[in-house]
């Protein structure tokens, strides 16, 4: 899976390259994003809280590219790669089970826990908000794969376990970017899906300063927040209930 959305990335990557395609417009850009989870989740036992397992907030990187053509009907496409990891260490306040380990109050643990996005998304942009253009509206799906990893060690006995997902998930994709002049603009885009006790979600607030103006492309920075919820109820024996808060600077490349 990495290697097939790398290749895909790389391609878009290479492609704007020449930047000048007659009717192709997008944007690559990459930043920096500093992630802090709460909530809880369990694997084959009760739930545990992330607060008890002592997982650090961490700072990480995402990468984007985006692609729209002339084309008609056929969707235009995005694509990002977001690396979301934490660890740490921690005191546990009851009994818990976690896989085929069993941990005992006041234990010392120490965990791992991995949930790499990998999100290609098909779109199509509104075209009676468009004609405007002060707002930029897009609508679409969103596969996001979900590359899942928990392990625990249990400090005090040494026993530990951990589990392995791949988890493809269909959203509902969609952004409102509203550009009253050149050098600025506000972006809101959200992904969402709720199903059989599962929802998904994330929403993301972005200001773009483009300091830059030319012909050929216009180069941007971008200060914002995102926000992302994800509750799994009994995946694989996996269940999970939590919140991700994530501040982030990018920089990129408008074409």
């Amino acid at each position: 899976m990495k290697k097939l959305f790398f290749a895909a990335l790389s391609s878009i990557f290479a492609a704007t390259s020449a930047i000048a395609v007659p009717g192709v417009d997008g944007e690559i850009s990459a930043g920096y994003i500093k992630q802090s989870i709460d909530g809880s989740g369990s694997y084959k036992g009760s739930d545990i809280d992330v607060d008890e397992l002592g997982l650090d907030d961490e700072n990480s990187f995402f990468l984007k590219a985006k692609i729209e053509h002339p084309i008609p009907i056929l969707p235009n496409i995005k694509f990002m790669y977001e690396k979301m990891r934490f660890e740490g260490t921690g005191t546990v306040k009851d009994n818990y089970t976690f896989g085929n380990i069993t941990i005992t109050i006041n234990d010392r643990v120490y965990s791992k826990l991995r949930l790499d996005h990998y999100d290609a998304v098909l779109f199509y942009n509104l075209p009676f908000i468009n004609l405007t253009q002060v707002l930029d509206a897009e609508l679409g799906l969103n596969i996001r794969v979900v590359d899942f990893y928990a392990k625990v060690k249990d400090l005090t006995t040494g026993d530990e376990d951990s589990k392995s997902l791949t988890i493809p998930i269909p959203m509902l994709h969609g952004s409102v970017e509203f550009k009253p002049v050149g050098y600025f603009s506000i972006l809101v885009e959200g992904n969402a899906i709720a199903y059989d006790g599962h929802h998904f979600y994330d929403i993301t607030g972005e200001l773009r300063i483009k300091p830059v103006q030319t012909i050929m492309a216009k180069p941007f920075i971008g200060v914002g927040y995102k926000y992302e919820k994800i509750k799994i109820d009994d995946i694989d024996d996996v269940s999970a209930d939590i919140k991700i808060k994530q501040p982030f600077v990018e920089a990129g490349i408008l074409f």
